[in-house]
Formats: C-alpha cells, structure tokens, sequence
C-alpha cells in the first residue's frame, strides 16, 4: 500500500509546522489530492491515524479536497480534459494526453498533487 508511505510523508509536513508553531494539539489537517495521483483517500486516511497515534496529531479530524486533473497544449487549451468519444473512461484519457480541442499531445498541469493544504492547531 504506496498510501502508507505518503502518509509518513504528509504527517512528517503536519508535526513539523506543529511544532515550529509551538502547538500542542493538531486539531484539523486538510488534504489536497488529485483525482490523477493514484491515491485512495480512505485508506490515506486510515494510515495517517495510524502514523498519528501517541503524537500531537493522534485525534485529528481529516478532510479531503478532490482536485480534478488539469492539462495543457501547445495550441493554447489549459483546462480540464474531456472524455473521448471512443468510450474511454477519464483516467484512460488522461493518460492518453490528448488535447480536447487539436488532437495533439498535451501535458498535465494538475490534479496530481498530494499535499496538506492546511493544518488547524492549538
């Protein structure tokens, strides 16, 4: 489970900035996720619980911002892709990189993160 070992990243983020604000009590962390990083919220959840125990952190509240993938084209699109008419799913197309509007390779420009958009703290 690759989430685990996001998690000990994103806690380590969490417990420092707690810490360089002298908290004692993490009260709230929200998570930004892209929808194309690959990441199951739930079971990142699950693992920052568990990386949290016996810490500052151990009885906070989670919350989880789903960021829709973003790509952009040498033909001036930037925005979000669409699917295909050739029954493709979402995902499917955004690894394609296709550009809605030309046809032509395009590249990511979002929805791949993974970060702590914000921690509440006492």
């Amino acid at each position: 489970m690759h989430e685990y070992s996001l998690a000990i990243g994103l806690m380590d983020s969490v417990l420092t900035a707690a810490e360089e604000n002298n908290a004692s009590v993490v009260n709230h962390i929200n998570v930004k996720v892209g929808k194309a990083a690959h990441v199951n919220p739930t079971q990142l959840e699950f693992c920052l619980k568990s990386i949290a125990d016996g810490t500052i952190a151990e009885n906070a509240q989670y919350s989880f911002e789903a960021v829709d993938p973003e790509i952009k084209c040498d033909c001036g699109y930037a925005g979000k892709p669409d699917e295909t008419d050739d029954g493709l799913d979402i995902l499917e197309y955004i690894i394609s990189l296709k550009c809605p509007l030309c046809g032509k390779n395009a590249e990511m420009a979002g929805g791949t993160e993974l970060s702590v958009e914000s921690i509440d703290i006492d």
